[in-house]
């Protein structure tokens, strides 16, 4: 009989989940809707519900789980699997692994979302037969997951690979962080809606924006030859490439993923964005580095939550 991992993927609209033999097979993927009711009281309970139902569709008995990887937008303390903060359930101080351990009487291992869609871009896509990548996420904010020497690094207290938060102006822009000047202020989605706002102030040129147009308008827009949209972009492109070409400084990865929403603006976001880095980087870090897009998508997340469980586990799949 086949031994079964889960990968549990928790955003904030939607929780995602995937089976997978302890051989690195996938079986089978689902998702279901978050409830953050009730600062997430609830959240636990479906999870566990929707898992037991996955089982008998699937005619598996709870015997054949080994273990259980979970991914959380939040900050984690990885050894007790408590979820210090994660703002978007409404979670705080809260003991995930221990209730999830309870529920299965099997070992459940909690990190980051963001980490573990590294992981899984490390195990199964872009990252794939690399030992070091450095993974960023271009969205609403910007997270980052590290994977040196084959396995993740968290840091003393989980907040490793938190690109977003580098200090990229010196009093620059209030970041929700509390802090002035992060590069998430300049280059997330929300960013990107920000900086156009504010030269719309200024701007005498001709353009097709406008202050409520989104972050892939404004890519879509410099795909034209829009003055104005090439400007943010260019800029953007400037704040990202001077934090990672630091962050390459001290890690030396072998390849960089772009992940998250963003990257479907294509070429007109990766372009400037590495002829920026090659400005800033010591050309011995640069050698043989790559940047590629992520490949897996939504689905890196339970990739990485399972690789997670695996790696723990002292699985060795394939892939790994």
């Amino acid at each position: 009989m086949s031994k079964y991992v889960i990968g549990v993927d928790i955003g904030g609209t939607l929780t995602k989940f995937g089976l997978f033999t302890t051989g690195g097979e996938r079986v089978d993927q689902w998702k279901m809707t978050t409830n953050s009711e009730d600062n997430g009281k609830h959240l636990s309970s479906h999870i566990v519900k929707n898992i037991k139902e996955r089982f008998v569709k699937h005619s598996i008995t709870e015997d054949n789980l080994t273990g259980i990887g979970i991914g959380v937008p939040g900050f984690i303390d990885e050894s007790s699997g408590v979820v210090d903060v994660a703002v978007n359930i409404g979670w705080a101080n809260y003991p995930l692994k221990a209730i999830l351990e309870k529920a299965f009487n099997v070992p459940v291992f909690v990190n980051n979302d963001a980490n573990l869609a590294a992981a899984g871009e490390h195990w199964n896509g872009a990252g794939k037969r690399s030992v070091s990548t450095f993974f960023i996420t271009l969205g609403t904010g910007v997270g980052g997951g590290l994977i040196a020497n084959g396995d993740l690094v968290t840091g003393a207290n989980g907040t490793a690979g938190e690109i977003g938060h580098t200090l990229v102006v010196p009093n620059g822009r209030l970041c929700t962080c509390g802090r002035e000047g992060c590069l998430e202020e300049y280059v997330a989605s929300k960013g990107l809606r920000r900086s156009l706002r504010n030269y719309l102030r200024n701007f005498e040129g001709s353009s097709s924006l406008h202050k409520d147009n989104e972050a892939i308008d404004i890519y879509e827009a410099a795909k034209t030859g829009d003055t104005l949209a090439g400007q943010i972009v260019n800029e953007s492109a400037y704040y990202l490439a001077y934090a990672v070409a630091n962050a390459v400084m001290i890690i030396n990865p072998e390849k960089i993923i772009i992940g998250g929403g963003m990257p479907a603006a294509g070429n007109i976001l990766l372009q400037p964005l590495v002829i920026q880095f090659k400005r800033f980087v010591l050309k011995e870090a640069d050698k043989n580095l790559s940047f590629e897009f992520a490949q897996l998508g939504n689905d890196a997340g339970i990739y990485g939550a399972s690789w997670l469980a695996l790696k723990r586990l002292g699985y060795f799949c394939h892939q790994d």
